[in-house]
């Protein structure tokens, strides 16, 4: 009867006696530092600031498991499943979750520096206020299922994570901290990314439609072909960003800084640059038919063969704007 464990050592000579079934165990606080336990059962286990450090825990089922403030620093965990895991405060850096399940857990205000967790199922999932920074998340899935139903990662530490091809649609990352964050060719449709931090990340070819990045921190981001088709960017800090061949059509930069900006090749028709500060920016071949850029700061930006037909420029502040080639709202070459 799993009642009458009453040590790790009990606990690990069944274990290796044969017996994997251990579900609704209680025994918070267990050391099981370096312990073997590959494809346990502790389904609903109480192990809440237990010690797992360095523990082979691969293939282990850890649904439902209470693991609030346990150390699974340098743990394997690979390919387990932690299903509705409460893994508040838990300590698991630079723990091995490759393939991991983690749907509906609750891993808020947990440190996971350096974790791998390449191709982990993370949707539903509460990671609001942890710590990813140098985390690798390629490929991890963390898509919306449906309204209301949406992985959280709000005010999380992620900089410098590898989330490349990571689906996070519908993902709440505002007030998320992705400084050098690598989310290349990630899926952030629809992603909530107000106030979040992205400056110096890799956002090459990243998919943003409807993502809302309103107030956002992208300075010295790359967004080289990424498609931010109607995005929202208000008052969002994109100095010196490179969005080269983007595609940004119906895309909202209404007062957004854009200041010394690479937007050459990119598609922007019909975008909202209103009151958008676009000096010395390079908008060398844009498409910005139908763009709205009224009361917008265009010193010394460069717009040469854009294309600018049926443009609103009014009260734009033109001084050094470089128009050669330049198609302008009223169909002129200039």
């Amino acid at each position: 009867m799993n009642a009458n464990i009453v040590s790790a050592n009990e606990l690990i000579q069944r274990y290796h006696a044969g017996e994997k079934l251990f579900r609704g165990l209680k025994l918070p606080g267990i050391n099981l530092i370096g312990a073997d336990l590959i494809g346990i059962n502790l389904m609903e286990a109480d192990l809440q600031g237990s010690n797992f450090l360095f523990a082979y825990l691969n293939r282990a089922n850890l649904c439902q498991a209470k693991l609030v403030g346990a150390n699974l620093s340098g743990a394997s965990l690979n390919q387990a499943d932690l299903s509705g895991a409460d893994l508040r405060g838990a300590n698991l850096h630079g723990v091995l979750m490759q393939g991991v399940i983690l749907r509906d857990s609750d891993i808020t205000l947990a440190m996971l520096p350096d974790a791998n967790l390449i191709g982990a199922d993370l949707r539903g999932a509460d990671l609001s206020g942890s710590t990813l920074t140098g985390s690798c998340l390629r490929g991890a899935n963390m898509r919306q299922e449906k309204k209301n139903y949406y992985t959280n990662l709000q005010a999380s530490n992620l900089a410098r994570a590898d989330l490349a091809g990571a689906n996070m649609k519908g993902v709440d990352l505002s007030r998320a901290d992705l400084r050098g964050a690598n989310l290349k060719e990630a899926n952030l449709r629809d992603a909530d990314l107000r106030k979040a931090d992205l400056t110096g990340a890799n956002l090459q070819g990243t998919l943003l439609t409807d993502a809302n990045l309103s107030s956002a921190k992208l300075t010295g981001a790359n967004l080289v072909n990424a498609n931010l088709m109607r995005a929202q960017l208000p008052n969002a800090e994109l100095v010196g960003v490179n969005c080269q061949g983007a595609i940004m059509t119906h895309i909202c930069l209404n007062k957004a800084n854009l200041s010394q900006a690479n937007l050459s090749f990119t598609r922007m028709n019909s975008a909202d640059l209103s009151r958008a500060d676009l000096s010395g920016a390079n908008l060398t071949e844009a498409e910005l038919i139908e763009a709205f850029l009224a009361r917008s700061v265009l010193v010394n930006a460069i717009f040469a063969n854009a294309n600018l037909i049926r443009a609103d420029l009014m009260s734009a502040d033109m001084r050094g704007t470089n128009f050669q080639g330049a198609t302008m709202p009223d169909g002129q070459v200039h």
